[in-house]
């Protein structure tokens, strides 16, 4: 049985969203929290990517934007590579954020959630906050659908998403973290 202390999330560190998945687990006992950033440090990084892992994130990213079709993205690339390492260690992703369309995220979270599904994680959860519920991709339809439940966390995870959260996304996440360490104490 994986105990508090043996999660590990990933992320980029950034205000909102990634440093709330890092507090609230905090609040849990989830202690290992991995914040990837390159050349400008985010308030909470802890992890700086080497020029290798930059452009292998770069990589990632062009691969992406085939799907997305975003323009101007260089002078963001710095903060869009080190997402792919966010996804890269991660089994499953955990998003505060809002959709596009059925099928895309907004956002600097939505290259994450796009290299995600390009590299099949085993889940991709949203919370949607102006809808107040999850939604989780569904391969067979490759499309985002309504999720009527509270996810549960895998041993690496990524807690990302949108830098302007509201209580109900903080409620969310402290949900997640909830439920999950709940359900190992049975």
């Amino acid at each position: 049985m994986i105990k508090a202390e043996e999660y590990i999330n990933h992320s980029g560190g950034a205000v909102g969203s990634d440093s709330m998945w890092d507090s609230v687990g905090r609040e849990f006992g989830v202690i290992n929290h991995i914040h990837y950033w390159y050349k400008t440090k985010t308030p909470i990084g802890n992890r700086e990517l080497t020029k290798e892992e930059y452009l292998e994130g770069v990589e990632k990213i062009n691969i992406a934007n085939q799907t997305l079709k975003r323009k101007g993205i260089e002078k963001y690339m710095h903060l869009l590579a080190r997402n792919w390492f966010q996804v890269k260690n991660s089994d499953s992703i955990y998003a505060i954020g809002e959709l596009k369309s059925k099928r895309e995220v907004t956002g600097g979270t939505g290259w994450s959630i796009r290299m995600s599904i390009d590299n099949e994680k085993r889940d991709i959860f949203v919370f949607v906050q102006t809808l107040n519920k999850w939604v989780r991709f569904d391969y067979s339809t490759s499309s985002f659908v309504s999720y009527p439940h509270i996810p549960m966390l895998t041993k690496n995870f990524a807690g990302i998403g949108t830098r302007q959260i509201t209580e109900e996304g903080i409620n969310a996440i402290r949900n997640v973290y909830r439920k999950t360490l709940s359900f190992l104490k049975k």
